[in-house]
């Protein structure tokens, strides 16, 4: 009888912390954490940018390989980073795992400015982000990716 009363008390703890993990409720976190860091990258620069991104981020730079680490990517960013160039994006999906845990948005970006030689830049292409929800509840980016349009 105490197993039977152990389990229902285990079901119920489940059940709570199911319910505490609401994707809709989720989903508006993320869509809101993806608006906060289009929008630090924009008054904060690299440093904004870099802000979103986990510890342990995957990088996928041009040409060479993955790293696993956000120090990485600031090095290698610190390198090629022009505050002349305004990037701006939009999500058309935001989605989120049911354990609440992990989740993805997917858009479109806009790149215009002046590269290093004060010649005019316009890109335009798609983005995929994936975010992990941290254990103070914020998002942070563990993966983007994105390619240019022709």
């Amino acid at each position: 009888m105490k197993k039977l009363g152990f389990l229902g008390l285990l079901l119920a703890i489940s059940t709570l912390y199911t319910v505490h993990k609401k994707p809709g409720i989720e989903k508006n976190a993320l869509v809101q954490a993806e608006a906060d860091f289009e929008a630090a990258r924009a008054q904060k620069g690299l440093e904004g940018w870099l802000s979103f991104f986990a510890e342990d981020t995957a990088d996928f730079p041009s040409g060479s390989p993955i790293t696993f680490s956000k120090a990485a990517m600031r090095e290698r960013l610190s390198k090629t980073w022009n505050p002349e160039i305004t990037l701006k994006w939009q999500p058309v999906k935001a989605d989120v795992a049911a354990s609440g845990d992990l989740g993805y948005t997917v858009g479109a970006w806009q790149l215009t400015g002046k590269s290093r030689k004060g010649e005019p830049v316009s890109m335009t292409g798609k983005y995929m982000t994936v975010w992990k929800n941290q254990a103070d509840g914020s998002w942070k980016v563990v993966a983007d990716i994105g390619n240019a349009d022709q």
